[in-house]
């Protein structure tokens, strides 16, 4: 009879533990987590380190940051059913790049490898080739490694604020007496950080989308660039091949111009 009793035991603990299940909601949202001074650095290596053309070089600024762990963070209540959900049309305004945090490692992350994976990605689209009319540019920034790589390397930028949102799932249960502190819940919402991650930087000005980001002279030390960020110190954000020119808002408009003459003369 005892084993009965352990079987039956054992079938009503495990419909109670289905009921649990059915009553929890599981949601997400993102924890804001601080970047170091690193990210700042490699941000500065991926649009001028080794370039015989420059840019404009950005300089970390804490408004920024706020305006943007305010974004990242939202009103704060889990409301995505995922975590890719979470990386909202307004925050796509933004460079962002999606990577694994190492959560069992107290070491940063690795920024110039993100930024310099988020820089392969990006330039894979032109396929070495400078945009020459609208149209081209617009086919750049629909696709969303297009549209990041624009704001990051952005030639009239001179500002910068960067922060990761780590996804965070948020259950809670629907059963009052779990909410009440019954059957071991502690009646709060259970909050899980994610290994999901996303950096994202918002440079000001911002380049302005559908438009040349920065000119084909830029471009083309940009694509024929060998040296990893990874390889870079701080020396290299020194022009590589004398004192080259700088890429200029002139130049950037002058770049449209004819991308939009183009598309008309088409």
């Amino acid at each position: 009879m005892s084993s009965i009793y352990k079987t039956a035991a054992a079938v009503c603990l495990a419909l109670c533990g289905l009921q649990a299940e059915a009553n929890t909601t599981r949601k997400y949202k993102f924890k804001v987590v601080d970047v170091g001074e690193d990210a700042y650095l490699a941000a500065n290596l991926a649009r001028n380190g080794k370039l015989p053309v420059h840019i404009s070089e950005v300089t970390k600024e804490d408004t920024l940051i706020t305006t943007l762990k305010g974004k990242v963070a939202g009103e704060d209540i889990a409301t995505a059913d995922n975590c890719t959900a979470l990386i909202t049309s307004e925050l796509k305004k933004n460079f962002h790049y999606s990577f694994e945090y190492e959560s069992t490692s107290e070491a940063s992350p690795d920024y110039r490898q993100l930024l310099q994976k988020a820089l392969d990605e990006g330039l894979t689209l032109f396929d070495k080739k400078y945009p020459q009319s609208q149209e081209a540019w617009e086919k750049i920034w629909n696709e969303d490694e297009g549209a990041s790589l624009a704001y990051l390397l952005g030639s009239n930028s001179t500002t910068i604020g960067c922060v990761i949102g780590r996804c965070t799932q948020v259950k809670t249960s629907s059963d009052t007496s779990l909410l009440q502190g019954g059957g071991g819940g502690s009646g709060e919402p259970e909050e899980t950080l994610q290994n999901d991650a996303v950096l994202f930087c918002q440079l000001e000005p911002a380049a302005v989308k559908d438009s040349a980001p920065f000119d084909e002279e830029y471009f083309n030390g940009l694509i024929e660039r060998t040296t990893e960020l990874k390889d870079m110190t701080e020396d290299d954000l020194k022009n590589s091949v004398g004192n080259g020119p700088v890429a200029t808002a002139s130049t950037i408009i002058i770049a449209g111009l004819v991308a939009m003459l183009t598309t008309v003369s088409a």
